[in-house]
């Protein structure tokens, strides 16, 4: 049995193989460990860093909590059973931290705080991040009208010909078996083989060339351009409402007469895709889609 959670003197196991008598003592209130763990990988995946930035250790070599109160106070909360706390709820946990006003910050720099904070340990502000791929491509899929949202089924072989969520791709041990694998990886998908603590976030060349040449890309741009001509009559229209549905946010003038002269112009391109569908793949790719701010 675990020493961590059954001290020097470790009980023997009651029940069968002991998976019950782990999951216990796991889960113990006197053990207050597993929901520091929980909390602060929710806390990493909402804001890049966790509380504690070693994730995976939280023994004497890793670092120590940024905020050890709020660790606490997350932990306690999360796995009490009082009316007013969350009962191992991860949708409770969730929601508390997305109502927060550190979540609710801006990523905008402030000189002063940047040169105390460079490293923005405090939060004082939102770490700016990448979406994971999982999020990015079902972003894109719900853009264009595509995404479908039917619960279960089996896994599918190429994320790039389906307009499944993510979640149901067909992974392979070694990253190297199904088509998902390679859209996957591109960026930055871990390889199931080996654990890992968090996402890495690397910038390729090859992540532009998929952006710019692939069939995916070149497919959701067609199917977007589609839906602005269906849901707006002017090309002005279909700006704004491009610029709502990928960026949550209104066009600016500059970005709309820079959108209006593009579409307005006679490109001698050779691209099969017409010049919305060239304007429409040119949003998409916009790194404003990719990036939380």
């Amino acid at each position: 049995f675990l020493r961590i959670l059954g001290g020097a003197e470790t009980p023997l196991f009651q029940r069968g193989s002991g998976r019950l008598d782990l999951a216990e003592a796991l889960t113990s209130a006197t053990n207050p460990l597993t929901a520091r763990v929980m909390v602060n990988r929710v806390w990493q995946q909402h804001f890049g860093l966790g509380l504690v930035r070693t994730p995976s250790n939280f023994g004497l070599l890793g670092e120590k909590p940024t905020h050890p109160e709020l660790l606490d106070w997350l932990a306690s909360r999360f796995q009490g059973k009082e009316a007013a706390d969350f009962g191992w709820s991860l949708k409770k946990l969730h929601r508390t931290i997305l109502l927060s006003s550190a979540y609710q910050m801006a990523s905008s720099p402030n000189p002063q705080a940047m040169e105390k904070d460079g490293d923005n340990r405090l939060v004082w502000r939102m770490n700016p991040r990448r979406l994971d791929v999982e999020s990015w491509r079902d972003s894109i899929l719900k853009f264009t009208g595509e995404l479908e949202g039917v619960i279960g089924g089996p896994p599918i072989d190429d994320i790039g010909a389906s307009s499944r969520r993510t979640l149901y791709a067909a992974v392979s041990r070694n990253g190297d078996r199904f088509s998902s694998d390679g859209f996957l990886r591109l960026f930055d998908f871990p390889v199931p083989r080996a654990t890992s603590e968090g996402r890495t976030s690397s910038v390729v060349p090859q992540q532009s060339l998929f952006l710019m040449n692939s069939p995916f890309m070149a497919e959701r741009a067609k199917r977007l351009a589609t839906r602005l001509h269906r849901e707006a009559n002017t090309e002005s229209a279909r700006i704004r409402l491009a610029y709502e549905l990928l960026f949550a946010r209104p066009v600016t003038t500059e970005e709309e007469e820079v959108g209006l002269d593009f579409l307005q112009s006679k490109s001698a391109s050779t691209s099969p895709l017409s010049l919305w569908e060239q304007y429409a793949q040119v949003l998409l790719s916009a790194s404003e889609v990719m990036y939380v701010e």
